[in-house]
Parts: C-alpha cells; structure tokens; sequence
C-alpha cells in the first residue's frame, strides 16, 4: 500500500544551478522598467522555484511579480511568478517564487523538467 501524502509536486533540485534573467515585472501593482538581473536557478518543480538575486527585496511586506527566460534544456521558456519568500546566505539573497503558468502553457514545464530527469541533470527531492 502506498503511504505517500504529498500533497505538493516533486521538487526538482538542479545539479548544476542555472543562470537565467529575471525581471522584475511589478512592485505592489506598479509596473517596473524592465531591466534585468542576473538570477541563480537552485531547484524548480511545476508550482515554483528557489533562485538566488544580488537584490534585497521583501517578498514579505510587498506583492512582487517576476518573469524569467530559462534555458534549462535547448527549449527556451518563459514563467512568470510572485516572490513568496526571502532569506540573506552569503552576500546574496534566495527567494522562493510561486509560478503562476497559464493553463495554455501547463504542460511546458513539465515536459521540459521529465526531458531534464532523463538527461541525469536534475535529483528528485
């Protein structure tokens, strides 16, 4: 019999991080000059993220939308997401970022994270 609960996806830890461009697309509502940043990508799974930013931004007392290029296979993709959380490790700043996926697109990311799992590039957490 099987006893798994879980009730959230499979996260999937990169086993090398991935650096992408972020950009930070609204601060509580108002839109932002889209300029980007360079983003470290730790691990993903169909609902968010963990990734690492040279900025401080509290997630806690702001609403803010973020969209990222990722080039995680020679498929390039698009996410946009709201930053959920935040914690200070050495001299950066990691941000857990929940997705938000169009249902157009809800079939992308999984494709392209079971192509990663067959290429051994990503552990199963």
């Amino acid at each position: 019999m099987n006893t798994n609960r879980r009730t959230e996806p499979f996260r999937y830890t990169l086993k090398e991080p991935v650096t992408l461009d972020l950009h930070i697309l609204s601060i509580n509502g108002i839109q932002m000059p889209s300029k980007p940043v360079r983003a470290v990508l730790f691990n993903i799974s169909r609902t968010g993220c963990h990734l690492s930013l040279p900025l401080n931004i509290n997630p806690e007392n702001n609403l803010v939308r973020i969209g990222m290029e990722m080039n995680l296979t020679d498929e390039s993709i698009y996410l946009e997401g709201i930053l959920k959380w935040n914690r200070e490790q050495q001299d950066c700043f990691h941000y857990g970022i929940q997705l938000d996926i169009p249902e157009a697109d809800i079939e992308c990311l999984p494709r392209v994270l079971r192509r990663l799992a067959g290429e051994g590039k990503i552990l199963v957490r």
